[in-house]
């Protein structure tokens, strides 16, 4: 299934009950492609979409959040940040002008303003597969709720301060079809001119 854009973020919703169905393996590569193609930092892609469909680790999961919606669900997304200077990889990524400019910007950053930086890329990616799930007719819960060094745990990351957990995405197909929960005027957009 293949929605247009505006369709899939107007019905996207945070569904908590899934159908033990698979999702496709055609399906999960393109949301993952599609998630990879969200734009980062000088291009550096210090961001990484871990995909996981292991019960075990998906366990560890609800464990670390209290999220029954991570077993339930036959897919798991973790997007993780990579704080970073550059990745190592930079060279094969990066023009020589763009790796010196942003090795010359990243330089000045503290670990918390690289870990920031880190975290905001894979917010990116994040957001694509939220929608790039919705475009597959797929259902998703983005989750904050977690302990983060559990899930670094978890997902094979435990101790490693130079990564940062941005969401956690239970994703599958929906077991039910939750309401729009409307928005407040207070939240509209401020026009400026």
């Amino acid at each position: 299934m293949s929605r247009t854009v505006a369709d899939a973020i107007a019905t996207r919703r945070a569904v908590r009950n899934y159908l033990p169905d698979d999702v496709p393996e055609e399906a999960l590569d393109r949301v993952v492609h599609q998630a990879l193609e969200a734009p980062s930092a000088f291009n550096a892609q210090a961001r990484d979409l871990v995909v996981i469909r292991d019960p075990e680790i998906r366990r560890a999961l609800v464990d670390a959040s209290g999220q029954r919606q991570f077993i339930d669900a036959p897919v798991v997304l973790v997007a993780v940040g990579r704080a970073e200077v550059l990745p190592e990889d930079a060279g094969e990524i990066l023009p020589d002008p763009v790796r010196t400019m942003a090795e010359k910007f990243n330089s000045l950053k503290t670990p918390q303003e690289l870990r920031e930086a880190a975290l905001r890329d894979a917010m990116l990616v994040a957001g694509f597969a939220l929608v790039a799930a919705a475009g597959e007719g797929l259902a998703t819960s983005p989750t904050t709720g977690w302990n983060e060094e559990k899930v670094k745990e978890a997902i094979g990351l435990g101790g490693r301060d130079d990564r940062v957990i941005a969401l956690v995405i239970a994703m599958g197909h929906g077991a039910d079809t939750p309401e729009h929960p409307g928005r407040h005027d207070s939240r509209r957009v401020n026009e400026r001119y």
